[in-house]
């Protein structure tokens, strides 16, 4: 499996950024969380003189296979719509890339939908038609959470080969939001019935049957609970795609 290695930056220049963040023509602290980011960047960046270049937000999607059993609002055929969107440049966030200069990077990690050749959009199918439906079986197996770990990461490695230094990650997959569920009460020991939600618009009826399946799913989970198996289980390829961007990153 791919291997991260992180570690924390020297905080050696952390008294002269402070020092040159509260000496600049304005009142000591008044750009608030500005001259937080400001020094955190300064750190990462281990010089007094960051500087951002080549912004990108990354978006990676995927299908789920617990969309089958009416979990969201949205068939499955939507995230393959909002693909075509994305690329058109008519989503909120296409506005948003646009507005702040970020490039925009769509990454296919297997929707259930058999693009034709575009230039603007990045294949890295880990499998046709999604994952498998996770009230019944994993979502995926362990090769292929490794696949998307380092599908994910490769994406980070071209941004940067291109020039960019700062990044920023999205997901689209209806069912996203079920899958967003079953990580969070595992991860955290949240109760279950405190993580779910409207996701794409359910009504009342709706977010309880999206409830009662996720329990039931989680009744037949086996695994051992680690934060990897928890990932590969319930996870969608897209969302864990993001994990090795970031991770990367």
């Amino acid at each position: 499996m791919i291997q991260f290695h992180i570690e924390a930056p020297d905080k050696g220049l952390e008294a002269a950024l402070q020092d040159k963040i509260d000496n600049l023509t304005k009142p000591k602290g008044s750009l608030g969380t500005l001259e937080a980011l400001a020094l955190q960047v300064g750190l990462i960046q281990q010089t007094l003189s960051p500087v951002l270049r080549h912004p990108v937000n990354v978006i990676y999607a995927s299908d789920h296979g617990i969309a089958d059993e009416g979990v969201s609002k949205s068939p499955k055929e939507v995230t393959r719509q909002v693909i075509h969107n994305f690329l058109n440049g008519g989503a909120g966030v296409c506005y948003l890339a646009r507005q702040h200069g970020f490039e925009l990077k769509i990454v296919d990690g297997g929707v259930d939908f058999d693009f034709p050749v575009i230039p603007q959009l990045i294949d890295r199918k880990v499998r046709k038609g999604g994952t498998r439906n996770f009230l019944h079986e994993a979502a995926m197996t362990v090769e292929e959470m490794e696949k998307a770990l380092q599908y994910g990461a490769d994406i980070v490695t071209d941004c940067y080969n291109e020039g960019c230094n700062v990044i920023s990650f999205g997901e689209m997959g209806i069912g996203n939001t079920a899958a967003s569920s079953m990580w969070m009460t595992c991860l955290t020991q949240i109760p279950l019935i405190d993580c779910v939600g409207a996701g794409s618009g359910l009504d009342s009826e709706g977010v309880r049957h999206k409830y009662n399946v996720l329990k039931r799913s989680l009744e037949n989970y086996k695994g051992d609970g680690s934060a990897l198996d928890v990932m590969r289980y319930f996870g969608g390829y897209e969302m864990v795609m993001a994990v090795g961007g970031m991770l990367h990153a």
